[in-house]
């Protein structure tokens, strides 16, 4: 087993990778995401198969690929939701969500995961609180993005995170402290694409800002429900690997014969897991060339960056995993949530400078506040 130690070690990876792991990528366009998302599942399941030679090739589990599979799904629904609804409100929304549902798995032990043991459980109900409040205020707080070299072959040179054409071009322009670093390291897509990645541009016209007020709130509602879902998918993608690990017969383990002997290191599922996302992200790829008629938005200037982003959040990854394995979820994913955001509005205030004024500063100290309050919290509550 995982020692305690280790896990909090894991919490930090996830922390400072999935904190940072944009920031190589900050100054090239994206495009519409998912030839972004290709590339950086790549270096994903590079380091996934460093990982496995360095645990010695343990047995492969199918089933531990379905979590990957729904993490790729999620990340992809990313895409969506920015561009119906914004980058801040979006992952306010998917991040509150994964964090909701990776904790009541947890709590309760749904899914036939077991149950968390905690020490105190209100001061980790109260820590969850405060994670969700520093979310919350993170939507507040407003980058001011630097105009940025301009790529020749890109239509304008907004910087990252901007999608003109979109409801939010405006707001993009200002977007949440955690807009650039956002929490999983999801696809943050660029200023070149002014359409979703799966419509049709032959067939569907540019978006219109004459559009009726019951389309504008279909597609507003459309955008939420999506970022739920991929909340959803997030909060979840743990389950696969966590289940048969609990399952083998070891110890205090409940037992299924079919899992029996499967190895209790959650670094032996790391593998399986990103196989799911290489392969899941592959078919999204292939079914985004179908819609798009083999004219995908493909970018060369994009391919290392994205690799190298993935490897950066594989690391993070994997210090998910160890963290989920040695403390639970009630403890792992509030952390891992809402620690990526610190370290991103960091690079933001220290190294970009996009973060300013007063106000700006007030509501970063409470997200840092919050933050805080929630380690304390989460970490007691444990112990």
């Amino acid at each position: 087993m995982v020692s305690v130690m280790l896990g909090y070690v894991g919490i930090v990876m996830a922390m400072v990778f999935f904190g940072s792991n944009f920031v190589i990528v900050k100054k090239f366009d994206s495009g519409d995401g998912v030839f972004f998302q290709l590339w950086m599942c790549m270096g994903i399941w590079t380091v996934g198969l460093v990982v496995n030679l360095i645990q010695g090739s343990p047995k492969f589990w199918p089933l531990a690929m379905a979590g990957g599979a729904l993490w790729a799904t999620g990340n992809v629904l990313c895409v969506y939701v920015i561009q119906q609804i914004g980058m801040g409100l979006g992952l306010v929304i998917w991040g509150s969500m994964a964090m909701l549902v990776g904790w009541f798995t947890g709590f309760f032990g749904l899914f036939g995961l077991q149950k968390d043991e905690l020490a105190v459980v209100w001061l980790n109900v109260l820590g969850l609180g405060f994670a969700l409040a520093s979310l919350l205020t993170s939507f507040k707080v407003k980058v001011t993005h630097q105009p940025t070299e301009q790529d020749p072959n890109s239509n304008n040179g907004e910087g990252f995170v901007v999608l003109p054409g979109s409801e939010q071009d405006s707001e993009a322009k200002l977007a949440s402290v955690q807009g650039e670093y956002n929490n999983f390291g999801h696809v943050v897509t660029g200023p070149s694409q002014l359409t979703s990645p799966f419509s049709d541009d032959n067939n569907n016209p540019p978006h219109s800002s004459n559009n009726d007020a019951n389309g504008a709130k279909a597609n507003k509602l459309w955008g939420i429900v999506c970022a739920l879902c991929a909340g959803f998918f997030f909060g979840n993608n743990f389950d696969p690997p966590t289940y048969i690990q609990q399952h083998n017969c070891d110890q205090d383990n409940k037992c299924l014969e079919e899992y029996r002997g499967a190895s209790s290191d959650p670094l032996d599922y790391v593998f399986a897991h990103f196989c799911g996302i290489l392969l899941m992200a592959m078919f999204i790829f292939f079914a985004y060339c179908i819609v798009k008629r083999n004219n995908p938005w493909v970018s060369p200037q994009i391919c290392l960056p994205a690799y190298l982003s993935g490897m950066m959040w594989a690391l993070g990854q994997v210090g998910w995993f160890m963290a989920n394995a040695s403390l639970g979820y009630t403890v792992a994913f509030p952390l891992a949530v809402i620690g990526p955001g610190i370290i991103g509005s960091m690079w933001s205030v220290f190294v970009f400078k996009e973060i300013r004024g007063l106000r700006n500063y007030l509501l970063l100290g409470g997200v840092f506040g919050f933050a805080i309050c929630t380690a304390v919290c989460i970490v007691m509550s444990k112990h």
